[in-house]
């Protein structure tokens, strides 16, 4: 059982336009409609405040992305700088990625009014500056991590990323930048092609929720040793889960929620903002992966 936290403790963005019909894609671009559905028809949870976000803004786009990809990803141009990325190049989707990027900068925004603020999409942690990858077109997290310090001058921000894939994309964009540290736990074998973060687990498929949830522990104690953030991005991807379809992780759903409730806890005993974003989740059965996002909405949101 569950109660709500105060009311200015949490916050919740989702827009319409984060889904896209994709038809048998692997990608459940409708993820976000259902997960919305679920968190209005809660009996406590339907009452959480939900904002609806404004599209990005290029000018914060271009924070991160060089002006020449975000040419030909607005010119819907299949050049070798979005020929890699694994879904198809049309307006639609373009305007998807632009109000995702969208609600990670509002929520960014809203971390000085809320101690969690959740963004139903997001989490596009494989692109680069200069060219697309996986399923990501555009990189939320760097795009209002950048926001972030050019506003906050001298402040420090932890991304931490549990998605089942490394954050390759934010890895790479943060290598040279001290105010940024990037720690990821994933599968080691996978996609993609790592890149150096400032904290990286890999772990060996068929990892289970003990082991997972140790790594997990002794992580954040050693971030804890070296760097105390003003502000946290959390890629809270279901795809750790035991029936992903892309991963050989074992996480159960309960050993899911302990993992959020470990970052939640973090949070709380250093009275860090955190920003929550939905990440990866291809479980074989779509309702999992709806059911795994609710549950780290309900841990961020309420209290045991």
């Amino acid at each position: 059982m569950y109660t709500i936290v105060k009311k200015s403790n949490a916050v919740l963005f989702y827009s319409p336009y984060y889904n896209l019909d994709l038809g048998r894609h692997v990608f459940p671009a409708q993820k976000y409609s259902y997960i919305y559905d679920w968190i209005r028809k809660d009996p406590i949870l339907k009452n959480i405040q939900i904002l609806a976000p404004e599209r990005a803004k290029m000018e914060d786009l271009e924070l991160v992305h060089r002006p020449e990809y975000l040419d030909d990803l607005f010119s819907y141009e299949h050049s070798f700088r979005t020929m890699n990325s694994e879904l198809p190049l049309s307006r639609s989707i373009v305007e998807s990625f632009l109000y995702g990027v969208g609600g990670t900068v509002e929520a960014m925004e809203k971390t000085s009014e809320f101690q969690f603020c959740f963004n139903l999409g997001g989490g596009y942690h494989h692109s680069m500056p200069d060219h697309a990858e996986g399923f990501c077109y555009l990189n939320d997290v760097a795009i209002a991590t950048r926001l972030f310090l050019l506003q906050n001058p001298g402040k420090k921000v932890l991304i931490a990323d549990l998605d089942l894939h490394q954050g390759n994309g934010n890895s790479f964009i943060f290598q040279d930048d001290s105010d940024v540290f990037t720690f990821s736990i994933h599968q080691g074998n996978i996609y993609p092609k790592k890149e150096d973060s400032d904290l990286d687990i890999a772990l060996a498929p068929g990892t289970g929720d003990e082991e997972y949830l140790r790594v997990l522990d002794e992580s954040l104690a050693i971030i804890e040793s070296k760097f105390l953030p003003d502000i946290i991005f959390y890629l809270a991807g279901a795809d750790p889960y035991m029936d992903d379809s892309l991963g050989e992780l074992k996480l159960s759903l309960d050993g899911l929620i302990a993992r959020d409730t470990k970052i939640r806890d973090f949070s709380i005993k250093h009275n860090v903002s955190t920003v929550i974003v939905t990440a990866g989740g291809y479980a074989n059965h779509p309702e999992d992966t709806v059911k795994i996002h609710f549950n780290s909405i309900k841990v961020f949101c309420s209290k045991d």
